[in-house]
Formats: C-alpha cells, structure tokens, sequence
C-alpha cells in the first residue's frame, strides 16, 4: 500500500480535498521566501515555490511528497495568481492547501509556502534538519492547542506564551527539543522581529524549530500552537486521546492534547470555505457539511479530529463556531484546536475557513 492516499478532487483550494498518509517521518519547513523578492505575484510565487523546493530536497523530499501546503500572501490582488501557480505546480500530486492572508516578513514579499512532507530521513529523535526544516519521526505525536498569556508587549506575551507551553511539554515528559513546528499568531505585525527573537530565546541555545508567523487580530499580543514529537513515550491503547492540562481552564470544545499514537495515519484536510454571497452562519454551516463529507470519504469522522484551525474573517463567525461545535463535537473528544481573527481569507466576502488534521476510525 502506498504511504500517501490523495483524494480525487483536483482543486488547489477545493473543500474537502484531503490527503492520508501512513506513520511515516515527516519533513515540517519553516516559511520559505523567494531568493530575491521581485514585488510581482507570478514571479514572486514561482520563486518561493523554487526556494521550498531546495528545502525539500536538502530535507529528503520532494514535491510529490508534499502532504500539506500553506501559502501566506500578503496581497488581496495576488490570491488568485498564487492559487493558480500551486494548483499548476501540484496538478500530479496534489496536498492539502490552505491560503492564509497576512503581512510577511520579508520585505517586498508577496508570497511565502510552509509544507509538511513525507522524507526520506529516518531520524529516532526530532531533529532540525538542513536550511532550517524539522524532521517528525515516526511514531507518536502531539498536538497542542494555541496558548496565550498576556504581557505587556508583543516579545513578553510571546516569552511568556513560550514559557507556557515549555511547561506544557515538560508535563507530558518531554523535551523542548522533542518540538518540531511552532506557529505564531500574533500582533502588532510589524514587532515580527521581536516576536521571532523572544521564541527562539525561549529554546535557551538549543536549535529553534521552524517558526510561522501569521497576523493575528485579536485584543491579545499572540497565541502560539505547537507540534512535538511524542516517540519517547510509550505507545498509547487508543489511535487518538485527548486530554487536559489541570492548569488551564477545560472547555468542550477543544482539548489542550490531542496525541495521536505509533503506527497511526494522519488525515490533512484542505482549509474549506464556502460561498461568500451567504451570511456567516450559512457559511459556517456549510463547512462543518463540507468537513463532515471529507471525513467520511477519508475513513475518518467528527470524534477523530487531532487539530483544527479556524481562521475567521467576520465577527460573526466567532459565536457562530462555538455554537456549532456544540453539535458536531463529542466534548470528550473535542480535537486540539487555534480561533484566529483575520483580517481577509483572500476572497470578498467569505467569513471563516477551517483546517483540519484527523486520524482514520479505528
């Protein structure tokens, strides 16, 4: 049997496309940036894509083994050209995609990839590997849940968020090296630097894993999520658990852990929208339709969720998402889960779009 099972829908952006891939190492980049950023979308695009493609390969992949694709543009203009060029470039082979809007860090960027992908490299521990990337061996892992703590800036809410989540690891036995991908979302943009500076600082002169920065539009500094490396525990009954940490509140609707065991596949779900002209509640309505069909047609359902982000452009949407997730969620399987306020998903009028990472039915 082959590692890797796409679905038939060939749509860089098209809901309910989803990817299965077996318990294998997996290959998680950091944002990759064209070599010299031109300010033109089709170039632009194209050398990003270039630049993700050294990653790969000095990581023991290639593109035919991408499983998912973020793109973050930072121009409304640019999104459909951006679409188009992945859905050209990965016609053969497509993964999971999610767009995401956000200002970059690069200056003069337009677009910038970050892709998890099936490697070669058989590493027993994680490991950063060449041109910045991580390597998730295979076996147990770990997903958890975006954390936030307040500071008095964006570096101390990121420093502190990061000491939050070192504990979270430590809690669970293990190590700040077991952390394979760290995704910021945070505010004010422009502080970027400073936000980079604070987590690699909290790594204390070990190698930092890759680090995404995304726009976040929220009262709070920042929210940061994590991926980690759980093969240095013993293996688990159960092909997912969830679980709590006792020093944060619970709620139904997400679990701070979700840890999914060795020799389990995990299922990428492209980020599903739906159509702008409706309200957000139809939308949102709509996704969890779009979400449910994509599940079942992966062999997967509503009680194996591992990670699901939310990213949400109307208001509205917020309240609506918590509403909703009361219906379709068992609340003792909830998955681990990020809400983030957006300022745009790429396309007029949509509210909300939602990602998701699952576990086939046992």
């Amino acid at each position: 049997m082959s590692i890797i099972h796409r679905s038939e829908k060939n749509a860089a952006t098209g809901a309910g496309h989803f990817v299965r891939v077996a318990d294998a190492p997996l290959l998680f980049t950091p944002q990759v940036f064209s070599a010299d950023p031109q300010g033109e979308a089709r170039a632009d695009t194209l050398g990003a894509l270039a630049a993700l493609e050294r990653v790969l390969v000095a990581g023991g992949s290639d593109f035919t083994r991408v499983v998912r694709l973020h793109a973050y543009v930072a121009r409304e203009e640019a999104v459909a050209i951006v679409e188009a060029v992945v859905a050209a470039r990965f016609a053969a082979a497509l993964p999971a995609f999610t767009l995401v809007r956000t200002p970059l860090t690069t200056p003069r960027a337009i677009v910038a990839f970050e892709a998890v992908a099936v490697t070669d490299d058989t590493a027993s521990t994680a490991a950063v590997a060449r041109r910045g990337a991580a390597i998730l061996p295979a076996g147990g892992k770990i997903f958890i849940s975006g954390q936030a703590e307040k500071g008095t800036d964006l570096a101390s809410a990121v420093s502190l968020t990061m000491a939050g989540l070192h504990r979270s690891v430590a809690h669970l036995g293990l190590k700040k090296t077991d952390i394979v991908q760290v995704r910021a979302f945070i505010t004010p943009f422009a502080d970027h630097v400073a936000a980079r500076r604070a987590v690699v600082a909290s790594f204390e002169g070990a190698e930092a894993p890759p680090l995404s920065l995304v726009e976040w539009v929220s009262d709070l500094y920042a929210e940061i999520e994590i991926v980690v490396s759980a093969r240095a525990l013993a293996n688990f009954r159960e092909p997912i658990t969830y679980d709590w940490f006792p020093w944060l509140t619970k709620s139904p609707r997400y679990c701070h852990i979700a840890t999914v065991a060795a020799g389990t596949p995990l299922v990428f779900i492209s980020a599903i929208t739906s159509a702008s002209e409706r309200g957000p509640r139809e939308q949102m309505k709509l996704i969890f339709e779009g979400l449910g069909s994509a599940l079942f047609e992966a062999g997967s359902s509503y009680r194996n969720l591992a990670k699901a982000t939310y990213y949400l452009a109307d208001p509205a949407a917020r309240s609506v998402l918590g509403d909703i997730r009361g219906v379709y969620f068992d609340p003792m399987r909830p998955p681990a889960a990020s809400a983030l306020g957006v300022k745009s998903l790429g396309h007029a009028g949509r509210a909300a779009s939602v990602e998701i990472v699952a576990v086939p039915v046992k």
